[in-house]
């Protein structure tokens, strides 16, 4: 199944979804470079983790699309909460109700 194979820190990450998404996420704040690579399997509603840490000057990163026969093993795997759409709607309803309520349109 294609996906992702990291080389970062002499590590190698390797991750494919039959039904989700994936990221690779480098983010620079303060001069401090992060790299997460993590995913959300639809399937099963799993976040994965696989990777997050701090990158110095001068590391390498290697990202390659490729067939991916087997997952690395995540660091963390999260079951997302499922809420039902009913509970969702009704969320919804009372924010907008007090919105509404708040700007005197109600």
């Amino acid at each position: 199944m294609i996906g992702f194979e990291l080389k970062v820190k002499g590590e190698v990450f390797n991750a494919a979804l039959n039904k989700g998404v994936l990221t690779v996420i480098l983010t620079k704040h303060n001069n401090i470079i992060d790299i997460h690579f993590g995913g959300l399997n639809t399937e099963n509603d799993e976040n994965l983790h696989w990777l997050d840490t701090t990158l110095g000057l001068d590391e390498e990163i290697k990202v390659t699309v490729k067939d991916i026969l087997k997952n690395s093993e995540p660091k963390s795997i999260r079951k997302k909460e499922k809420r039902s759409q009913d509970k969702i709607d009704l969320q919804k309803y009372y924010s907008l109700k007090k919105k509404l309520e708040g700007k005197g349109l109600i």
